[in-house]
């Protein structure tokens, strides 16, 4: 907003006319700046953004060589969608409870041997025993391609945050070691505002409270923000404390980095 549209209001609610003596420098910073890194060491494979574009979070920044892994993927798949070996074993135990109850009906009618029936019985065991091991390693193939796709996925380097890429620090072909930051992005949308002021200021300021925000030229205007944080430590040799304002930048109009002048009641 510009101060045609608010200032005049917004003083009238503070109480005053703010004078010359009331403007303070200050200066306007992202209000996060993050180096992202990758999980993994590798290869970049691709680099999807450059210095200077606009990301969301959970964009793709970069991504990492993954044949391997890739490979690795689709034998998991393989293996976890694979149900012939349920089928087979689900087959035996139709076939051996049909078997189980003709020896015991012939059994009953003292025309079957009870050994025999009883070894039937013990096949029809073994057999419900065998399906639920491959019902059991049928769930660990689950659990083992669920493992490669995380693997997988820490191979892709993603934005955390909704910003500006500052820096990218690595390209297409170099080799990244997991502790090595690939690309610096700022976040614009809040800005803060850093200022210090006489401590004479501080019982009458709080969080909550706004001030105007006139960034230096050639960017000018004057814009709103709001108090967030009170320093409760004050710097005895200066006399001064710190205190921080959000500035909400939805357009990224205000660029980062600059000095400014802010005006309290």
């Amino acid at each position: 907003m510009k101060r045609a549209a608010f200032l005049t209001t917004a003083l009238v609610m503070a109480g005053g006319m703010a004078t010359a003596q009331d403007a303070f420098d200050c200066l306007i910073d992202p209000s996060l700046v993050v180096e992202i890194g990758s999980a993994e060491a590798g290869i970049i494979q691709e680099v999807f953004v450059t210095r200077g574009d606009v990301v969301t979070k959970g964009q793709m920044v970069a991504r990492l060589e993954s044949a391997a892994e890739l490979a690795a993927l689709d034998y998991a798949r393989t293996r976890a969608t694979d149900t012939s070996a349920i089928d087979i074993a689900n087959a035996r135990i139709k076939l051996l409870e049909s078997e189980v109850a003709r020896a015991e009906s012939l059994g009953a009618k003292n025309l079957l041997p009870e050994a025999i029936v009883d070894e039937k019985r013990s096949e029809y065991e073994e057999a419900t025993l065998n399906s639920r091991q491959v019902e059991f390693e049928r769930g660990l193939a689950l659990l083992d391609q669920t493992r490669v796709e995380a693997q997988l996925a820490r191979r892709v380097i993603y934005s955390p945050v909704d910003g500006l890429l500052i820096t990218a620090m690595i390209g297409p072909g170099e080799y990244v070691f997991s502790d090595a930051p690939v690309a610096q992005i700022a976040q614009i949308n809040p800005l803060h505002i850093e200022v210090f002021l006489p401590t004479s200021y501080y019982p009458s300021l709080e969080v909550g409270q706004y001030a105007v925000v006139s960034p230096a030229e050639p960017i000018g205007g004057d814009y709103l923000a709001e108090i967030i944080v009170i320093d409760k430590v004050f710097d005895a040799a200066s006399d001064t404390f710190g205190l921080r304002l959000r500035l909400d930048n939805p357009e990224s109009e205000i660029p980062a980095g600059i000095d400014c002048k802010v005006v309290f009641d």
